[in-house]
């Protein structure tokens, strides 16, 4: 979701910047930091994220990974067959008790409206 809105995605940049109205308590797994550097490079725009780079960490909770957040990952992994980046940044936010986990993922298409434990995860189209 932070990709549309940092790259201002066409038709998914309102989506997101909605969302991030929306709620008080914002944050970001450091894998999604890893992910979005990823993106970056290959659609060379990295220099427009490390402009942004610090104004995510005012604007976002950016939160490490831990052994928990690991082991929880393997277990999302294997229930809901999610690619091993993706079950990182969902263990962060099951972990870590966020209630709301939005996503343009597709791979969490089939996940749309589920709780998982405590969190609700909501994939963006």
């Amino acid at each position: 979701m932070l990709i549309a809105y940092l790259f201002k995605e066409e038709n998914r940049f309102d989506v997101a910047e909605d969302v991030l109205r929306k709620h008080t308590t914002r944050a970001l797994s450091i894998i999604s930091i890893h992910e979005i550097h990823v993106y970056s490079i290959k659609f060379g725009v990295e220099n427009k994220f490390l402009e942004v780079k610090t104004l995510l960490h005012k604007l976002l909770k950016i939160e490490p990974l831990n052994q928990d957040i690991c082991f929880k990952a393997s277990h999302l992994r294997k229930t809901y067959k999610l690619p091993e980046i993706d079950s990182l940044v969902l263990a962060t936010a099951v972990c870590l008790k966020y209630k709301h986990f939005y996503t343009f993922d597709k791979d969490f298409k089939e996940l749309n409206n589920n709780v998982i434990e405590e969190t609700l995860v909501h994939y963006l189209t």
